[in-house]
């Protein structure tokens, strides 16, 4: 059942833009009296900042255009005369992944993209279609793949496949007549840290560890408010953190951002997001106290070839036990060697802490029969090269390296079960503290 979207969500789309070219074209006689307009637009970016579109010789991937500088034109000229336009992007990322702990489930632990060890295949496939109206945008982004898998564990039903496994991001925006202010409602990519949820826009073909934490999705509406010179406010509500299809509790969630992004270099900015709202299900012991969430980080366009990055990932979680929470720091740096050929590194540690229960690791402390109110640390090292002979293209080759204060990671025969109680039927348990991986990815997108 859930092979049917994809097709038809593309045959309607395509429809509904043939439909409207058809009314739009002109006549035979006004044609051979004017040439045809410029076509395409590009509408509703990314949460995260676009990092730019230098010229063809000098693009890289994760400044490379999607279609938006082309665009942008033809996109002012639809907004003045209210005629709707459509654009499409899309993405293809292939991988093959070695790690050499050698897990006999072929897991590679706590990633949610390159998750499989010793297997060619398919990583992930994106398709997005934009579009606009006069002062009204949307976008609708579709994304299969790995992460569709280990992220949603719920039923397989339609709905189920649809929005939670299918669905990336669907929003639709209104420039209010008051121009600086914006309202936008659906479902959100969620805005934290400079990481995207496609490879090619980022410097690392691997997430960190703070976008392993992270959220997915929210959903709900938010008001944006343009303050000039770079400066941007949002204001949102939502259900709380991957609530899309249902929520786990009464209560709502508030979003405030602040984000700058320099007017003189795209590529240099800062972004500072607060997160409040009770995250725990209805009825759970530890109180329905809000969780706190911090996140600030940016991006530092040194010279022409190299570029810094630092992000600061925390929370804070009271409970009726103690407080949980965590705090995680990356830094990354990229280095243009040639228009055709970078290297990048990144750094990143997290330390939980826990005085009811360890937010994000008590499953696998408990299966090693540890306390799951224990604090844990954990830390990666990553190395990228990445070539890019021609734009929309992007070939990497990445090591990694990731280590645990306990056992987080798969290593040869994997058990099953807590220590205390193995069980062949049971959960795979980690029984290493450290695993290196070695990724080959080619990735091409329009």
């Amino acid at each position: 059942m859930r092979h049917i979207w994809l097709p038809l969500f593309i045959g309607i789309v395509v429809l509904t833009q043939s439909r409207a070219a058809a009314q739009d074209a002109p006549s035979d006689e006004a044609s051979a009296e004017a040439p045809p307009a410029d076509e395409g637009s590009a509408i509703g970016a990314q949460d995260v900042p676009s990092e730019g579109a230098p010229a063809a010789a000098d693009a890289t991937p994760d400044d490379a255009s999607d279609g938006t500088e082309a665009s942008e034109a033809a996109d002012a000229e639809s907004e003045s005369d209210g005629a709707p336009a459509v654009v499409f992007h899309g993405a293809i990322e292939a991988a093959y992944g070695y790690n050499f702990n050698a897990p006999s489930n072929r897991v590679t632990a706590w990633r949610w993209y390159d998750a499989r060890h010793d297997l060619v295949g398919l990583q992930g496939a994106l398709l997005s279609a934009e579009w606009s109206a006069g002062t009204v945008t949307g976008i609708v982004q579709l994304q299969l793949g790995v992460l569709g898998e280990l992220f949603w564990d719920g039923p397989r039903t339609p709905e189920q496949d649809l929005l939670w496994r299918l669905m990336q991001q669907v929003t639709t925006a209104w420039q209010t007549p008051f121009e600086p202010l914006s309202l936008e409602g659906g479902v959100f990519n969620i805005p934290f840290g400079p990481e995207y949820n496609n490879a090619y826009r980022n410097w690392q073909w691997s997430g960190s560890n703070l976008f392993a934490m992270m959220p997915y999705q929210i959903a709900g509406f938010r008001l944006n408010y343009d303050l000039g010179g770079g400066l941007t406010a949002r204001a949102g509500v939502y259900n709380g953190w991957d609530q899309v299809v249902a929520d786990n509790n009464a209560g709502k969630s508030v979003l405030l951002s602040l984000e700058y992004d320099d007017p003189d270099d795209e590529e240099t900015y800062v972004y500072f997001n607060y997160m409040v709202g009770n995250e725990r299900d209805t009825g759970d012991a530890r109180g329905p106290y809000a969780r706190h969430t911090f996140d600030l980080y940016g991006q530092w366009h040194i010279t022409e070839p190299l570029s810094l990055r630092a992000h600061v990932f925390a929370g804070l979680e009271p409970g009726r036990d103690g407080n949980d929470g965590w705090f995680g720091a990356a830094v990354a740096g990229r280095f243009a060697i040639h228009e055709t050929f970078s290297v990048s590194a990144r750094g990143d540690a997290v330390r939980t802490f826990a005085g009811g229960e360890n937010l994000f690791h008590a499953d696998s402390l408990a299966l090693s029969d540890l306390a799951t109110n224990r604090s844990t640390l954990l830390g990666s090292a990553t190395l990228t090269l990445d070539y890019h002979p021609v734009e929309f293209v992007s070939v990497r080759l990445e090591l990694r390296h990731d280590r645990a204060d306990f056992p987080l990671f798969f290593e040869g025969v994997v058990p099953r079960g807590p220590i205390s109680m193995p069980d062949p039927e049971g959960e795979d348990r980690p029984t290493a503290s450290n695993q290196t991986t070695l990724t080959a990815g080619l990735t091409t997108w329009f």
